[in-house]
């Protein structure tokens, strides 16, 4: 019968390219290039930060820090500060993976959205404070 020739023809597997030959569009991707979600490491990063900026103003509000004076209040904010800015540090280094080669420079880890964070820390801050303790006029 001709029908089983030409069904066995049909059925004959195709060709299997590899993942490394030249007309594959498939990229392998280390660790390290992972992106979450769609962030590129070093946006995911500086947002990171933005993030740790303003729970360090609720951190400090929280503990009533602002209470203790004007001297004491900044060395306290300045100590929280510098706290949280090392969690997320650390977070980026170790817990994300993001070293000099993800990010594309020495000490970047530390660096990106260093700025950023002390602005929204203070912004927090300031706001919080302003709602959770108003003075009457």
């Amino acid at each position: 019968m001709s029908c089983g020739k030409t069904l066995s023809a049909r059925l004959k597997p195709a060709p299997i390219r590899a993942l490394s030959s030249t007309g594959s569009n498939i990229a392998v991707q280390t660790a390290k290039e992972v992106h979450i979600g769609r962030l590129p490491p070093a946006s995911l990063v500086y947002w990171l930060r933005l993030g740790f900026g303003v729970l360090a103003g609720v951190i400090y509000n929280l503990a009533g820090f602002g209470s203790l004076g004007v001297g004491l209040g900044t060395l306290s904010m300045i100590t929280v500060g510098i706290g949280v800015y090392s969690v997320s540090v650390f977070l980026v280094k170790n817990l994300l993976g993001y070293g000099p080669e993800v990010l594309k420079g020495p000490n970047k880890h530390v660096t990106i959205g260093m700025g950023s964070y002390v602005i929204w820390m203070i912004f927090t801050t300031i706001l919080l404070y302003t709602v959770l303790n108003p003075h009457p006029s």
